[in-house]
């Protein structure tokens, strides 16, 4: 079930892109300084979605590993998070305290995407204000 509701945040990442090709447009076709920093936001936060989005996916790849073999395979989860860095020691956790650690990351994913989204309606609002949509 975590791996679905993860699932979703390759959506929202695909929403996030066609969010920064739209700012990126409005960049170099806007006149107000305010629309331009409303647009560059949009991109800033597009790193940190995008950022976001590729943690969440791996976390939804490393669920649908545990569902398969959940004995085995969560201790080598901890071993690759600390290969990678994620992780700082090995200590002992449920799938609860997996599962929660991993809503956290998409709701952060979704954040981000909502900031973002809120960014371009900014940006295109000041635009059309101004007369350069």
């Amino acid at each position: 079930m975590v791996s679905s509701i993860l699932d979703s945040g390759r959506t929202l990442g695909i929403a996030s892109h066609a969010a920064a090709v739209i700012a990126g447009v409005g960049c170099l076709f806007a006149h107000p300084a305010t629309a331009r920093i409303a647009f560059a936001g949009v991109i800033l936060f597009w790193f940190v979605e995008c950022w976001l989005a590729v943690r969440t996916r791996i976390d939804a790849s490393l669920f649908r590993m545990l569902a398969e073999d959940p004995e085995s395979r969560s201790g080598r989860l901890d071993e690759l998070l600390m290969e990678w860095g994620w992780l700082k020691t090995a200590r002992e956790r449920s799938i609860e305290d997996r599962c929660r650690g991993a809503l956290r990351w998409w709701r952060l994913q979704v954040a981000a995407f909502v900031i973002e989204c809120c960014a371009l309606a900014a940006g295109l609002i000041i635009a059309a204000a101004s007369g350069t949509a």
